[in-house]
């Protein structure tokens, strides 16, 4: 009987492509959607996202890079913000004029790393709450009533 020609995208857990993944993942600015997209081989989002649920050590590897991609995005938000390079553009009449969409457009660019950032890891770039240590909780309890 011949052999089986396999179509489509892989299901089955690789710890080789795993790994690639992972790298990918920790190296580049990009989703996962889009690295899946990019990368043929791979296996669908939904499928690396069921490996994190029944691979323990792949569920690891992903959060390191995700912990790793924040850091890359991090970076870029310095990058972002100190380009200067299209902020001002020639206008018809020959004049230099602010450029308010890219100025625009490198704040959105900064505000989603730093959101993205927050959530990936709350702990070290997310908002801090202070928490006021001077009231006991016997007036805590009185103010509730």
């Amino acid at each position: 009987m011949p052999e089986k020609i396999k179509t489509g995208r892989p299901t089955d857990y690789n710890d080789e492509l795993a790994d690639e993944i992972v790298d990918a993942i920790a190296t580049s600015n990009k989703g996962l959607i889009t690295l899946c997209k990019e990368n043929k081989h791979w296996p669908c989002r939904q499928v690396i996202l069921r490996w994190r649920w029944k691979h323990e050590e792949f569920r690891y590897k992903y959060e390191e890079a995700k912990k790793q991609q924040v850091e890359l995005l991090v970076d870029e938000c310095i990058d972002i913000a100190d380009n200067i390079y299209k902020d001002d553009i020639i206008s018809e009449a020959g004049n230099v004029v602010c450029n308010a969409e890219y100025i625009n457009r490198s704040r959105l660019r900064i505000d989603t790393r730093k959101w993205l950032a927050s959530k990936l890891a709350p702990r070290i770039y997310g908002d801090k709450t202070h928490i006021d240590a001077t009231i006991r909780p016997e007036d805590a309890l009185k103010e509730l009533e």
